[in-house]
């Protein structure tokens, strides 16, 4: 559950009080339900009863609080590598499907939009996220590029990590379809990466014969499902 696992991750460092808790649910559920550009710190006061000036001594800024959601959403991508990897035995696909996941879930859901581009868009989350990727992305590639060490994806994620930000917010019509952006920016990432033509399409082509949208939905449906689990058991 979304709570219950970001008190569990922080508590091993600096233990959360009962009132954070309850500021970092409130603020999971209004991030979630309104956006994080529509959800303001009196309105997370209104929810949890924590005065505002309480909220900004424990966590600073609305941008500390987004970064802990953050840091709870990438097991959601791990969520997503899990479910690749189960429909294929293939690192470079399990890549491929979770770039696409998120591209499809911008284009589906305003609100998960406005969190992914407001991540994005902050420096410290977007630092977060670029270590993350680097991470993660030296654990999926790193038999495909034996020679590169985990800085080198780090160095490459300063130009990965803006590529998927363009992804996200690009806007579809009917000359750029939901797939050929799929295409154009997994195509752009992973020649970044030195993966061959015939492997760049074989991937591309695997992903796109899936429904990106409905595993999308389908994906952070379960991820949000977990607040409301938080949410039965208060």
């Amino acid at each position: 559950m979304v709570i219950n696992s970001i008190v569990k991750r922080h508590d091993r460092l600096n233990p959360f009080t009962e009132s954070q808790i309850n500021v970092i649910r409130s603020t999971t559920k209004l991030f979630l339900k309104n956006g994080y550009t529509r959800t303001s710190l009196n309105m997370i006061e209104a929810d949890c009863g924590v005065k505002v000036g309480n909220i900004t001594y424990y966590f600073h800024s609305k941008e500390d609080l987004l970064k802990v959601l953050v840091e709870e959403l990438m097991d959601f991508h791990l969520d997503v590598i899990d479910d690749s990897e189960a429909r294929s035995n293939d690192s470079l696909f399990s890549y491929a499907m979770e770039i696409a996941v998120q591209i499809a879930l911008c284009e589906t859901d305003d609100k998960a939009y406005d969190l992914y581009y407001s991540a994005y868009s902050h420096p410290a989350t977007f630092d977060y996220i670029k270590d993350w990727a680097a991470k993660k992305n030296y654990h999926l590639l790193k038999s495909k590029l034996p020679d590169w060490t985990e800085d080198d994806f780090r160095r490459v994620e300063n130009v990965t990590g803006g590529i998927e930000l363009a992804a996200f917010t690009a806007p579809k019509n009917r000359y750029f379809t939901l797939n050929d952006k799929i295409n154009l920016f997994l195509d752009s990432m992973m020649k970044i990466y030195d993966i061959p033509e015939s492997d760049r399409k074989q991937t591309i082509d695997k992903v796109i014969s899936l429904d990106c949208e409905k595993i999308a939905k389908e994906m952070f449906g379960k991820f949000v499902s977990r607040l409301d689990g938080d949410k039965q058991n208060e």
